[in-house]
């Protein structure tokens, strides 16, 4: 029987990698170099190490990489063909995770050298809790859980290599991000509220003018219609998902009343709150925002909920 695993996303086959095993070194313990026969991951659980990559394989390219840092938090993808070391920590045991692996066509992976050795997996949790699983698999001896280990890996290797995964406020203009922020800790406080634009720009020390600019130079909005059109997507979260009243629902999303939410959201879903509940089964409550490339302020401002 397939297991529903194998169908979360479109993995990247990989084969011989058992199961996770776990890994312990004293303080000022070295390891290599050693030429890599397959791929590795590898993710600390205590301690630091450094790796330094001697000799580049033809995934990596033809630089030499600089030694990079890990500490608990980082996932690294060593590649096949690299010629690597690893000296740790000498003041503290160190204790990593680590997994070998043979992708089965590589013609599954995208073209080598364009995506990154290390990951970080404090920004991206799905990774960490597939991690974490894997090592739970690891203590297992059934063929079932070797199985499972080599879907995984293969998800895990799909999602390292092609992403997207970069945190949306990455993805956000500087002074966006900055503005996006300061109304999240707002709303996590106080409750979700209209934002005065000056309030924004006192906050992120910029002009209102500037504020202005910004945002209507990257969304053709200015910094109050960017924020009204996500607490009207979150009402129209509301009146797709709950029985609340709209009277409840214009309270929560920060509007004055009902009438002052029927009016201002006629404007972004083109008829008024009660038709759209009564069709909102069949509707996208994120479609204006994500019309007006919204979705990375949308989920910030939706993260801080969290």
């Amino acid at each position: 029987m397939t297991s529903p695993v194998a169908h979360l996303l479109p993995t990247v086959a990989v084969e011989g990698a058992g199961v996770v095993r776990i890994a312990d070194y004293q303080p000022g313990s070295s390891y290599g170099p050693r030429e890599l026969i397959d791929f590795e991951f590898l993710w600390l659980l205590r301690g630091s190490a450094i790796w330094t990559v001697h000799a580049p394989g033809p995934i990596i390219g033809p630089r030499i990489v600089a030694p990079v840092s890990l500490l608990p938090g980082t996932l690294l993808l060593a590649p096949t063909g690299a010629v690597d070391s690893f000296t740790w920590d000498r003041a503290t045991p160190s204790r990593h995770a680590w997994a070998h692996f043979r992708v089965t066509d590589p013609a599954d992976l995208p073209e080598p050298g364009t995506w990154p050795l290390t990951r970080d997996l404090t920004s991206a949790p799905f990774l960490a809790a597939l991690c974490r699983y894997l090592e739970v698999l690891g203590g297992q001896q059934s063929s079932d859980a070797r199985r499972r280990s080599d879907q995984l890996l293969g998800l895990l290797l799909d999602l390292f290599v092609r992403g997207p995964l970069d945190e949306p406020a990455a993805a956000l203009p500087a002074l966006v991000a900055a503005a996006t922020t300061v109304t999240a800790r707002i709303w996590a406080v106080e409750g979700v509220r209209l934002v005065e634009v000056h309030e924004l720009a006192t906050a992120t020390s910029v002009s209102v003018g500037h504020l202005y600019r910004v945002f209507r130079e990257h969304y053709g909005l200015g910094p109050a219609r960017v924020l009204e059109l996500v607490r009207l997507s979150r009402a129209a979260v509301m009146l797709q998902r709950s029985n609340a009243s709209l009277t409840e629902v214009a309270a929560a999303c920060g509007f004055a009343n009902a009438y002052h939410l029927s009016r201002r959201f006629r404007t972004a879903y083109d008829g008024p709150p009660g038709a759209y509940r009564r069709v909102a089964a069949r509707s996208d409550p994120m479609a204006p925002v994500r019309a007006a490339g919204l979705l990375p302020v949308a989920h910030v401002l939706t993260a801080e909920d969290d």
